[in-house]
């Protein structure tokens, strides 16, 4: 089992690294003007439906395993400051006694209100997380295909010249090619 483990974070590891272009891309392509070409590898709307259903795998499923690592550290990590939080409130707010003590009252608030941060954090990781996974998934599509470039446009059209004044009656014809590269 440790040794799984331990292959699994070396994978991630190396493939954060390898594919982690993000940083760089961000400055070098606007994701404005992305619009979806056939044979693109990632796909922003999967992205962006997959990091709605669990933060950071859209990230992920884009080349970026350490960003969606990150958001779904944090995601944890909001989701445990609620559980905390509504822990300690439920604790403070002990029906059983008649009196209760001022002291526990505030305890309880105070448990309260790190609930609903941890509730805000929740869904506001969440949110930039989706918004996140779709720009991600924009921006390494272009870098994609900056990188592997190998279109060119080959046109061939016929050529009439029905403007030249020919004595035997002819009219030039031929070919025309034009290669964009």
């Amino acid at each position: 089992m440790k040794k799984a483990i331990l292959i699994f974070i070396s994978a991630l590891f190396i493939c954060s690294f390898v594919n982690a272009q993000y940083r760089i891309n961000k400055t070098k392509y606007d994701f404005h003007k992305y619009s979806y070409h056939v044979g693109d590898p990632y796909n922003p709307s999967v992205s962006g439906l997959t990091s709605f259903f669990i933060p950071g795998l859209g990230q992920m499923l884009s080349g970026e395993v350490g960003r969606g690592f990150g958001f779904l550290s944090g995601y944890l990590g909001s989701m445990t400051v609620s559980f905390v939080g509504l822990a300690s409130f439920i604790h403070n707010m002990d029906t059983d006694e008649v009196h209760h003590k001022e002291a526990d009252i505030g305890k309880a608030y105070t448990g309260l209100l790190i609930m609903i941060f941890g509730v805000i954090g929740t869904v506001f990781i969440n949110l930039d997380s989706i918004v996140d996974a779709v720009r991600v998934a924009k921006v390494n599509n272009l870098a994609f295909r900056d990188k592997n470039k190998t279109s060119f446009i080959l046109q061939i059209q016929p050529y009439f010249n029905k403007a030249f004044n020919n004595p035997i009656g002819s009219i030039p014809t031929g070919i025309t090619l034009k290669i964009k590269f």
